[in-house]
């Protein structure tokens, strides 16, 4: 009987939204989930699975029954129906409801590692991959491009194996009882990233990586001298031109401090051929000097710097030069989750932001232009007494194959503009952000601030050219809308491309 608490109290991670829920549900096994949906439609009633509630956005904001996948979140056996030439100890099984951060840790009992990751990794993996989490490599895929297999609950109860059209499954052994397999690429790149539109997703394949090692390296540049290296591209590889460097984000001050320029920290991950012997100062990094950005932050810390920034806002401009210089000659060796993951108190838990991903195609620089455009908004700002809390960061990842990725068929740099909690103006202020980033061609990410496609709906049209195909599969399992929620109503999200719809069913 799967466990049903009435008129619970929900939020989200930075208590954006919050709601009383009416039927806050907790299922163990994939049959509970069937239940609470077979539930949910004879009363007419939606129904949305949460994780962790660290979308910023309102994408997990749910109506009337909830679905906590909290206690699926063990590692499964993989099944014996997989084809034999794609056995592989690199795939596990697992449930949806695992967070990352015991995904690693039984992955690392395994000798196995995570390819990609986000900064923090308190989320479930059905709400990273479902929402396009990323983290940062140009060669490397994002959360979503992991998936081999996924086994969805949909309307009626109804449960699928979906895979793509060659799959990792054997049809003539696929002995799952009451699970329906389908082997479709249009379906399975609908559903890498359906934002829970298309039903509770109970468990994933995925294929990782055996256990590497990295070492993090932190450089200080300014922004004049940084920024011919992005253009030409020239910073994803060694001095050599030609060696590959796995990992690289940016760190910029966005405000104007030493010499009239930006400082910037460069932040790489190389591979290390063997495992690094540490010492003493790569047993953490120093949290202490890494109060904003994309970096650690304990509690105590977090509250003296928001108290900081309320009464002497000022003082941001060079607290952020000072926080970002201290960073420099840093370095950092571990397992590769150990150093993809940026510390005990991420800032992200502590903030909230807006983040656009830019085709880097062709040597578009558009990122470029909208980052030096939001310059000269910090600088208008700054006029006015309003201030940005923390850097602007900048990741890259490769391209993806699922429908409504923001990298779909295409390599992207991602410019995120993070607010710590309680900034005077920090509503106004990222929503002009977001006008700049969308202007300069940038596509939103799900998960993060988007209230800038309210209304837009032939922007989300443009932005992803398979929307069609992604509505046709959602009419198939969500024509009712009992997976849709207030924020795929705001964004018309099944309901954009009628005409394409049905000339795709003819």
């Amino acid at each position: 009987m799967v466990k049903v608490k009435k008129n619970r109290f929900w939020q989200n991670t930075i208590k954006k939204y919050r709601k009383i829920i009416p039927h806050y549900t907790i299922p163990e096994t994939i049959h509970d989930i069937a239940a609470v949906i077979l539930q949910a439609e004879k009363e007419n009633r939606r129904v949305k699975a949460v994780g962790s509630g660290h979308s910023f956005s309102d994408v997990a904001m749910p109506d009337h029954y909830l679905v906590d996948l909290r206690l699926l979140n063990k590692v499964l056996e993989l099944p014996n129906f997989i084809k034999e030439e794609k056995k592989d100890r690199t795939l596990v099984h697992v449930e949806a409801g695992i967070t990352i951060q015991k995904f690693n840790c039984e992955m690392d009992d395994r000798d196995l590692c995570i390819t990609n990751m986000g900064g923090i990794d308190e989320q479930t993996l059905a709400g990273a991959i479902s929402t396009g989490t990323h983290g940062t490599g140009i060669d490397l895929p994002s959360l979503p491009g992991l998936v081999q297999s996924m086994v969805l609950v949909t309307k009626n109860g109804k449960m699928l194996r979906i895979e793509p059209t060659n799959g990792i499954t054997d049809p003539a052994k696929h002995n799952e009882i009451a699970i329906e397999l389908r082997q479709d690429d249009d379906l399975f790149y609908s559903a890498l990233v359906n934002l829970g539109c298309f039903g509770i997703i109970y468990s994933y394949i995925l294929k990782i990586e055996e256990m590497y090692y990295l070492k993090e390296t932190k450089e200080c540049f300014k922004w004049k001298d940084i920024k011919p290296k992005l253009e030409d591209r020239s910073i994803f590889f060694e001095e050599d031109g030609t060696t590959p460097i796995r990992g690289v984000m940016v760190q910029i001050n966005p405000y104007k401090t030493d010499k009239d320029d930006h400082t910037v920290i460069v932040v790489k991950h190389r591979l290390l051929k063997s495992k690094p012997k540490r010492n003493i100062n790569d047993r953490k990094r120093n949290w202490l000097s890494s109060l904003f950005g994309n970096f650690p932050l304990v509690p105590f810390s977090f509250l003296v710097i928001s108290k900081k920034i309320v009464r002497k806002p000022s003082k941001l401009p060079s607290l952020l030069d000072s926080s970002l210089k201290s960073l420099r000659d840093k370095s950092f060796e571990n397992k590769g989750y150990k150093v993809l993951y940026q510390g005990v108190e991420y800032l992200k838990v502590r903030a909230y932001d807006s983040e656009f991903a830019f085709d880097l195609a062709f040597g578009k620089n558009n990122f470029i232009a909208a980052i030096e455009r939001m310059f000269e908004l910090v600088e208008y700002n700054q006029a006015r007494g309003f201030y940005q809390s923390s850097p602007m960061g900048i990741r890259f990842v490769n391209r993806s194959k699922a429908y409504l990725s923001p990298e779909y068929a295409k390599q992207v740099a991602y410019i995120d503009v993070p607010f710590v909690c309680g900034t005077p103006g920090s509503d106004d202020f990222l929503y002009d952000y977001q006008k700049i980033m969308l202007d300069k061609g940038g596509i939103p990410h799900w998960g993060k601030i988007n209230s800038i496609l309210n209304g837009k709906p032939e922007v989300i049209k443009e932005y992803y050219p398979e929307l069609p195909k992604w509505e046709k599969v959602f009419k198939e399992f969500n024509e009712n809308k009992t997976f849709s929620n207030q924020f795929s109503d705001r964004l018309k999200l099944g309901f954009i491309c009628v005409e394409e719809m049905s000339d795709l069913e003819v």
